[in-house]
Protein backbone atom coordinates (compact mmCIF):
# COMPACT_ATOMS: atom_id res chain seq x y z
CA UNK A 1 0.00 0.00 0.00
CA UNK A 2 2.79 2.30 1.08
CA UNK A 3 4.72 1.57 -3.10
CA UNK A 4 1.47 2.44 -4.20
CA UNK A 5 0.80 5.78 -2.32
CA UNK A 6 4.32 6.58 -3.63
CA UNK A 7 3.20 6.03 -7.43
CA UNK A 8 0.16 8.29 -7.06
CA UNK A 9 1.99 11.03 -5.51
CA UNK A 10 4.80 10.73 -8.08
CA UNK A 11 2.24 10.92 -11.19
CA UNK A 12 0.74 14.12 -9.33
CA UNK A 13 3.95 15.64 -8.94
CA UNK A 14 4.41 14.72 -13.13
CA UNK A 15 1.40 16.09 -14.30
CA UNK A 16 0.98 18.86 -11.99
CA UNK A 17 -2.42 19.47 -10.52
CA UNK A 18 -4.94 22.15 -12.31
CA UNK A 19 -4.54 25.01 -9.27
CA UNK A 20 -7.07 27.83 -11.43
CA UNK A 21 -9.58 29.03 -9.83
CA UNK A 22 -13.03 29.38 -11.59
CA UNK A 23 -14.30 32.10 -10.26
CA UNK A 24 -11.04 33.79 -10.91
CA UNK A 25 -10.96 32.97 -14.50
CA UNK A 26 -14.53 33.92 -15.29
CA UNK A 27 -14.33 37.50 -13.18
CA UNK A 28 -11.11 37.94 -15.44
CA UNK A 29 -13.28 37.26 -18.62
CA UNK A 30 -15.95 39.48 -17.61
CA UNK A 31 -13.71 42.45 -16.91
CA UNK A 32 -12.03 41.33 -20.04
CA UNK A 33 -14.81 42.13 -22.10
CA UNK A 34 -14.60 45.67 -21.63
CA UNK A 35 -11.31 45.59 -23.11
CA UNK A 36 -12.15 45.03 -26.83
CA UNK A 37 -14.96 47.88 -27.05
CA UNK A 38 -14.70 51.42 -26.57
CA UNK A 39 -18.04 51.94 -24.64
CA UNK A 40 -20.56 50.33 -22.25
CA UNK A 41 -22.04 47.01 -22.40
CA UNK A 42 -24.98 45.12 -22.16
CA UNK A 43 -25.79 42.03 -19.76
CA UNK A 44 -26.65 40.04 -23.22
CA UNK A 45 -23.31 41.53 -25.07
CA UNK A 46 -21.33 40.44 -22.18
CA UNK A 47 -23.17 36.88 -22.80
CA UNK A 48 -21.42 37.01 -26.26
CA UNK A 49 -18.68 38.16 -25.51
CA UNK A 50 -17.54 35.77 -22.59
CA UNK A 51 -19.90 32.64 -23.32
CA UNK A 52 -21.36 32.59 -19.68
CA UNK A 53 -25.30 33.00 -18.69
CA UNK A 54 -26.36 36.58 -18.19
CA UNK A 55 -27.32 34.96 -14.58
CA UNK A 56 -24.31 33.98 -13.51
CA UNK A 57 -22.38 37.61 -15.20
CA UNK A 58 -25.48 39.51 -12.87
CA UNK A 59 -24.05 37.85 -9.46
CA UNK A 60 -20.31 38.85 -10.49
CA UNK A 61 -21.39 42.24 -11.79
CA UNK A 62 -22.85 42.83 -8.43
CA UNK A 63 -19.47 42.51 -6.58
CA UNK A 64 -17.60 44.18 -9.03
CA UNK A 65 -19.80 47.54 -8.69
CA UNK A 66 -19.35 46.98 -4.84
CA UNK A 67 -15.56 47.15 -5.30
CA UNK A 68 -15.46 49.89 -7.64
CA UNK A 69 -14.59 47.83 -10.93
CA UNK A 70 -17.51 48.66 -12.43
CA UNK A 71 -20.45 50.91 -13.00
CA UNK A 72 -24.18 50.53 -13.85
CA UNK A 73 -25.50 53.21 -16.04
CA UNK A 74 -29.07 54.54 -16.04
CA UNK A 75 -30.44 52.25 -19.27
CA UNK A 76 -28.51 49.40 -16.87
CA UNK A 77 -25.43 48.20 -19.17
CA UNK A 78 -22.01 48.68 -17.30
CA UNK A 79 -18.51 50.16 -17.74
CA UNK A 80 -15.64 50.04 -15.80
CA UNK A 81 -15.28 52.08 -12.95
CA UNK A 82 -12.86 54.20 -11.03
CA UNK A 83 -10.78 51.03 -9.28
CA UNK A 84 -9.95 49.70 -12.51
CA UNK A 85 -8.98 52.86 -14.00
CA UNK A 86 -6.31 53.34 -10.82
CA UNK A 87 -5.35 49.64 -11.41
CA UNK A 88 -4.45 50.87 -15.16
CA UNK A 89 -2.73 53.88 -13.89
CA UNK A 90 -0.93 51.19 -11.58
CA UNK A 91 0.13 49.38 -14.27
CA UNK A 92 0.94 52.47 -16.56
CA UNK A 93 3.66 53.36 -13.00
CA UNK A 94 5.56 50.38 -12.72
CA UNK A 95 5.58 49.07 -16.52
CA UNK A 96 9.07 48.78 -18.61
CA UNK A 97 9.10 48.04 -22.03
CA UNK A 98 12.57 46.96 -21.51
CA UNK A 99 11.77 43.96 -19.00
CA UNK A 100 10.44 42.33 -21.92
CA UNK A 101 11.60 43.46 -24.98
CA UNK A 102 15.11 43.15 -24.02
CA UNK A 103 14.86 39.20 -23.15
CA UNK A 104 13.07 39.09 -26.45
CA UNK A 105 15.96 40.53 -28.42
CA UNK A 106 18.55 38.48 -26.79
CA UNK A 107 16.96 35.05 -27.03
CA UNK A 108 16.86 35.75 -30.59
CA UNK A 109 20.56 36.23 -30.52
CA UNK A 110 20.73 32.91 -28.96
CA UNK A 111 18.87 31.11 -31.54
CA UNK A 112 19.55 32.59 -35.09
CA UNK A 113 23.61 33.81 -33.78
CA UNK A 114 22.59 37.30 -35.92
CA UNK A 115 22.68 41.18 -34.29
CA UNK A 116 18.98 42.17 -33.19
CA UNK A 117 17.21 45.43 -32.74
CA UNK A 118 13.70 47.34 -31.43
CA UNK A 119 12.56 50.30 -33.42
CA UNK A 120 9.94 52.95 -33.26
CA UNK A 121 8.84 56.02 -34.86
CA UNK A 122 9.82 59.23 -34.20
CA UNK A 123 7.74 60.99 -37.06
CA UNK A 124 9.73 60.75 -39.98
CA UNK A 125 12.53 58.47 -38.56
CA UNK A 126 12.87 55.58 -36.61
CA UNK A 127 14.94 55.52 -33.70
CA UNK A 128 16.84 51.98 -32.35
CA UNK A 129 15.50 51.55 -28.94
CA UNK A 130 17.52 48.68 -28.07
CA UNK A 131 19.46 45.94 -29.52
CA UNK A 132 21.42 43.02 -29.15
CA UNK A 133 24.62 41.99 -30.74
CA UNK A 134 25.33 38.70 -32.44
CA UNK A 135 28.56 36.67 -30.87
CA UNK A 136 30.01 36.59 -34.19
CA UNK A 137 33.21 37.81 -34.65
CA UNK A 138 32.57 39.80 -38.03
CA UNK A 139 29.00 40.92 -37.35
CA UNK A 140 26.18 43.61 -38.39
CA UNK A 141 25.67 46.12 -35.39
CA UNK A 142 23.73 49.24 -34.54
CA UNK A 143 23.80 51.00 -31.56
CA UNK A 144 20.68 51.64 -29.08
CA UNK A 145 19.87 55.46 -29.20
CA UNK A 146 20.60 56.12 -32.77
CA UNK A 147 18.12 57.52 -35.33
CA UNK A 148 17.77 56.50 -39.14
CA UNK A 149 15.79 57.83 -41.92
CA UNK A 150 12.01 56.00 -42.46
CA UNK A 151 13.91 54.12 -45.81
CA UNK A 152 13.21 50.95 -47.69
CA UNK A 153 14.99 48.93 -45.24
CA UNK A 154 12.87 46.31 -43.10
CA UNK A 155 12.42 48.17 -39.73
CA UNK A 156 11.02 51.66 -41.73
CA UNK A 157 8.80 49.13 -43.86
CA UNK A 158 7.07 47.83 -40.40
CA UNK A 159 6.88 51.33 -39.14
CA UNK A 160 5.60 53.01 -42.21
CA UNK A 161 2.70 50.82 -42.97
CA UNK A 162 1.47 49.43 -39.57
CA UNK A 163 1.97 52.55 -37.43
CA UNK A 164 -1.60 53.38 -39.28
CA UNK A 165 -4.84 51.90 -38.08
CA UNK A 166 -6.09 49.17 -39.51
CA UNK A 167 -3.58 48.74 -41.88
CA UNK A 168 -2.44 45.27 -40.09
CA UNK A 169 -6.13 43.61 -41.34
CA UNK A 170 -5.19 44.74 -44.76
CA UNK A 171 -1.92 42.84 -45.03
CA UNK A 172 -3.21 39.55 -45.93
CA UNK A 173 -1.69 37.51 -42.87
CA UNK A 174 1.70 38.43 -43.97
CA UNK A 175 3.74 40.56 -41.71
CA UNK A 176 7.78 40.04 -42.27
CA UNK A 177 8.89 42.64 -43.94
CA UNK A 178 13.14 42.21 -45.33
CA UNK A 179 15.44 44.01 -47.09
CA UNK A 180 19.13 43.26 -48.78
CA UNK A 181 21.37 45.75 -48.85
CA UNK A 182 19.56 48.98 -48.29
CA UNK A 183 22.32 51.09 -46.23
CA UNK A 184 24.99 48.82 -46.23
CA UNK A 185 25.35 46.26 -49.22
CA UNK A 186 27.01 43.34 -47.10
CA UNK A 187 24.01 43.69 -45.25
CA UNK A 188 20.16 42.02 -44.77
CA UNK A 189 17.29 42.61 -42.42
CA UNK A 190 13.91 41.27 -41.62
CA UNK A 191 11.35 42.87 -39.60
CA UNK A 192 8.00 42.46 -37.73
CA UNK A 193 5.48 44.33 -35.98
CA UNK A 194 5.05 44.36 -32.31
CA UNK A 195 1.73 45.46 -30.75
CA UNK A 196 0.63 47.09 -27.34
CA UNK A 197 -2.31 48.26 -25.66
CA UNK A 198 -5.61 48.49 -27.70
CA UNK A 199 -3.10 46.62 -30.94
CA UNK A 200 -1.57 49.97 -31.65
CA UNK A 201 2.08 49.49 -32.90
CA UNK A 202 4.28 49.20 -30.39
CA UNK A 203 7.91 48.79 -32.65
CA UNK A 204 9.36 46.56 -35.44
CA UNK A 205 11.57 44.05 -34.16
CA UNK A 206 14.41 43.34 -36.23
CA UNK A 207 17.11 40.91 -37.16
CA UNK A 208 19.90 42.03 -39.03
CA UNK A 209 23.17 40.30 -40.20
CA UNK A 210 25.77 40.08 -43.62
CA UNK A 211 24.21 38.53 -46.27
CA UNK A 212 27.03 36.02 -46.70
CA UNK A 213 25.56 33.86 -43.95
CA UNK A 214 21.74 35.85 -43.34
CA UNK A 215 18.94 35.49 -46.30
CA UNK A 216 15.56 36.90 -45.12
CA UNK A 217 13.91 35.62 -48.15
CA UNK A 218 15.15 32.19 -48.54
CA UNK A 219 14.95 31.59 -44.81
CA UNK A 220 11.14 30.69 -44.04
CA UNK A 221 11.87 29.00 -40.86
CA UNK A 222 13.90 31.95 -39.52
CA UNK A 223 10.89 34.43 -40.17
CA UNK A 224 8.44 32.21 -38.77
CA UNK A 225 10.70 31.80 -35.46
CA UNK A 226 10.71 35.96 -36.14
CA UNK A 227 6.80 36.23 -36.32
CA UNK A 228 6.33 33.60 -33.37
CA UNK A 229 8.23 35.81 -30.94
CA UNK A 230 6.77 38.92 -32.18
CA UNK A 231 2.91 37.35 -31.29
CA UNK A 232 4.68 36.38 -27.86
CA UNK A 233 6.00 39.68 -26.95
CA UNK A 234 2.71 41.26 -28.56
CA UNK A 235 0.95 39.71 -25.58
CA UNK A 236 2.92 40.53 -23.14
CA UNK A 237 2.81 44.59 -24.19
CA UNK A 238 -0.98 44.33 -23.65
CA UNK A 239 -2.41 43.08 -27.40
CA UNK A 240 -4.82 40.65 -27.96
CA UNK A 241 -4.13 37.53 -30.47
CA UNK A 242 -6.32 39.25 -33.06
CA UNK A 243 -3.74 41.97 -33.28
CA UNK A 244 -2.37 39.29 -36.10
CA UNK A 245 -5.18 37.93 -38.32
CA UNK A 246 -4.10 34.85 -39.84
CA UNK A 247 -0.37 35.22 -39.72
CA UNK A 248 1.83 33.73 -42.15
CA UNK A 249 5.94 33.42 -42.48
CA UNK A 250 5.40 34.61 -45.99
CA UNK A 251 7.31 38.08 -46.94
CA UNK A 252 5.21 40.88 -46.96
CA UNK A 253 5.31 43.67 -50.09
CA UNK A 254 4.79 46.61 -48.70
CA UNK A 255 5.01 48.72 -52.26
CA UNK A 256 1.91 45.77 -53.63
CA UNK A 257 0.03 46.79 -50.23
CA UNK A 258 0.60 50.40 -50.47
CA UNK A 259 -0.83 50.56 -54.37
CA UNK A 260 -3.60 48.55 -53.37
CA UNK A 261 -4.70 51.00 -50.50
CA UNK A 262 -4.28 53.92 -52.91
CA UNK A 263 -6.92 51.94 -55.57
CA UNK A 264 -9.26 51.14 -53.05
CA UNK A 265 -9.38 55.03 -51.68
CA UNK A 266 -9.84 55.76 -55.73
CA UNK A 267 -12.77 53.10 -55.73
CA UNK A 268 -14.18 54.44 -53.06
CA UNK A 269 -14.33 58.39 -54.14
Amino acid sequence: MKKEKETTTKKEKDTGPDRTVLGAERSLAILSAFVDVSGPLGLTELEQHTGLFKSVIHRYMMSFIKEGYVVQRADSSYQLGPRAYQLGKAFEASFNYADFIVPALDKLVRETGESTAFYIRQQNQRLCMYAAESPESVKATVKAGSLFAIDQTSSAQVLRFFSVPGNAARSGGRYVCVSVGINNPLSSSMSVPVFGAGNALVGAMTIFGLSLRFDPVASESLRDKLLALAQELSIQLGATPQAYRNPLPEVFDEAAAQTALMQDAVHDA
